[in-house]
């Protein structure tokens, strides 16, 4: 049996090491659900008892029971594992470093869906991860938002709005076209959103289908996401990190060439719920 001090610290080290970081590759011979996709970023890594569960920005989340005799190890890629490859039963590896889930009960995944932004079942916008989904509708639900104080960076990542989109990619497409995170949808032309739909879609699909004819991953940089305190590659100033109600997840940009249509510099009203129409 695995000791609890083991577990933490296996724990512990594949946070430090995997978090903020894209998905290479994942594999697992016993998974129940779908699959974490390449180029997707692992935003949380948790434990409770034996139980781990590591998050995926578009909200996928696998879970692993390790019951009495199972473990996580933690590689740096191309380091020899301590069992053979055949005994793994789940891998997620980055640029740097493997995880590898040995005889584990349980490994599955299934998406968190937060009751505040799910009050209608079965209502939901579309997939941008799909390269023909019809962007028109995603500019038009924004548009038309049952609520225009709503920050953008919360409609972008209402599944009733867009779906696939995630946290990482949404910060990218708004530092992209300058807009603040904390722009009110009302506040946004529709021109303005056609060019942040439009780039979404784009570097989301970039990043999604990074693996080349080749084999490699061709992991695309990014600009905002996970750069906290380094140089903005635009204007010189440091990108900043901020978490956010209601679920906490890290928002990160660049205080000096994102303040379009920020609402803390135009008034002092501050934006109201999340209810698209």
């Amino acid at each position: 049996m695995i000791e609890a001090s083991a577990i933490r610290r296996s724990a512990s080290a594949m946070r430090t090491a995997l978090v903020g970081q894209q998905t290479i590759c994942f594999s697992s011979r016993k998974l129940s659900g779908p699959a974490p996709g390449v180029g997707r970023v692992i935003e949380r890594v948790e434990r409770d008892g034996r139980e781990f569960e590591f998050t995926w920005d578009d909200g996928l989340v696998l879970h692993t029971n390790l019951r009495r005799s199972g473990s996580w190890d933690l590689y740096r890629v191309g380091d020899r594992w301590r069992r053979k490859h055949a005994d793994a039963a789940a891998l997620i590896e980055s640029e740097d470093w493997v995880a590898v889930c040995f005889d584990a009960a349980e490994v599955e995944t299934y998406r968190k869906e937060p009751i505040d932004r799910h009050p209608s079942r079965g209502r939901v916008g579309p997939d941008l991860s799909d390269p023909d989904v019809d962007r028109e509708i995603v500019v038009e639900a924004i548009l038309h938002h049952s609520d225009p104080s709503t920050r953008i960076r919360e409609a972008l990542l209402d599944p009733r709005v867009v779906r696939g989109l995630g946290n990482v990619y949404a910060a990218e497409a708004l530092w992209a076209t300058r807009l603040s995170p904390w722009a009110r949808v009302g506040d946004i032309a529709r021109s303005d959103l056609i060019m942040l739909v439009n780039y979404a879609s784009r570097i989301l699909n970039e990043h999604l289908n990074a693996l080349g004819d080749d084999g490699f991953v061709n992991l695309v940089p990014f600009e905002v996401y996970g750069r906290n305190g380094h140089v903005c590659n635009r204007c010189g100033d440091s990108i900043e990190v901020t978490n956010t109600p209601p679920d906490n997840r890290p928002l990160y940009w660049c205080p000096k060439c994102q303040t379009r249509l920020d609402w803390r510099l135009l008034d002092d009203t501050p934006p109201g719920g999340a209810q698209p129409s």
